[in-house]
């Protein structure tokens, strides 16, 4: 026995049950009445067993044309499904999954490209932050695709070699110049005094546990007793808006690059040159070797290079 049926009958045997005519599904259908009953009568032929009572009141099922009517029903929602996945699977977004040094730039990056996608029925974004080894780790584990962190740009060959040793592409993303971050209210700043190791002597410093250590001291120069800073007020703290917040409340400082988005609205802060400071920070950001970086991935890493280059001398 043949079971070749066109989906277009079951559709039309749906509309004949629902209205209990044939008659007025033939009009709804836009079909001959003798047309459509033919196509019924087909479909009881082939199913082997009668699915309508037919009366002068017009129609009603049998039940083997309940069974038929629900398995019609599914049929055709499956096929619709069928026929609509692809298309849901173009709406849903790429993840974006990124593990980051503490810079508020790439952030912001973060936050932008999440916004562009937020009207999308599904996504999964993870954003982690620690230290450089940590960022590392993330991608090697396989927790992030991406992970982006700064750097002493002398130490670029041993970076290159560390990645690689751990089975990752390190690729450059733009040298910036440090800057101190400090509150627009600060004294040195309204006196227009150059941000100077002497100059910044009596004032607190503000660092993330173990962040700065490779270039402090290149930045700020050495204590004379060995330290890094120079001073004796130092403030450690893990997260960024601790700093900031210490920042925009006090007349502490930190070492940072250029103005990020919302640095003097949110935290009444300003990022002033170092004069002399021949260090250059170099961001660069890792990716398993031979992955290639999704669509949402390279617009993300578009979107941190802009931000990072943005009023730098590249």
């Amino acid at each position: 026995m043949s079971y070749d049926i066109n989906l277009k009958h079951l559709e039309y045997f749906i509309k004949v049950a629902r209205l209990g005519s044939i008659n007025k599904a033939a009009q709804m259908l836009y079909v001959s009445q003798s047309h459509l009953g033919k196509i019924i009568h087909d479909l009881e032929e082939t199913v082997g067993a009668p699915l309508l009572n037919r009366s002068r009141q017009g129609v009603t099922l049998t039940p083997e044309g309940n069974e038929f009517l629900e398995r019609s029903v599914r049929i055709l929602k499956e096929m619709e499904e069928m026929h609509l996945r692809p298309l849901k699977e173009m709406e849903k977004t790429e993840p974006l999954a990124v593990s980051m040094t503490k810079f508020s730039h790439v952030m912001e990056s973060f936050i932008t490209i999440v916004r562009r996608y937020q009207d999308q029925p599904e996504f999964t974004h993870r954003l982690y932050e620690g230290q450089l080894e940590d960022v590392i780790e993330d991608v090697v584990s396989g927790r992030a695709d991406i992970g982006i962190f700064h750097f002493d740009s002398q130490r670029h060959e041993e970076i290159q070699v560390m990645a690689a040793a751990k089975g990752l592409t390190y690729r450059f993303l733009s040298y910036v110049e440090p800057q101190i971050v400090i509150s627009k209210d600060h004294p040195l700043v309204r006196e227009k005094k150059p941000m100077t190791r002497e100059n910044l002597a009596n004032y607190g410093f503000i660092r993330y546990m173990g962040l700065y250590d490779d270039i402090l001291s290149n930045i700020l120069g050495p204590n004379e007793d060995g330290g890094s800073t120079g001073k004796k007020k130092e403030i450690y703290v893990t997260g960024r808006a601790t700093l900031m917040n210490l920042i925009s409340q006090t007349d502490f400082y930190s070492i940072g690059i250029h103005d990020f988005d919302k640095q003097l609205s949110d935290f009444r802060a300003v990022s002033v040159p170092i004069p002399g400071c021949e260090v250059k920070l170099e961001f660069g950001y890792v990716t398993l070797a031979d992955v290639p970086i999704s669509g949402i991935g390279e617009e993300f890493l578009k979107e941190v290079r802009e931000r990072l280059e943005r009023g730098q001398d590249v």
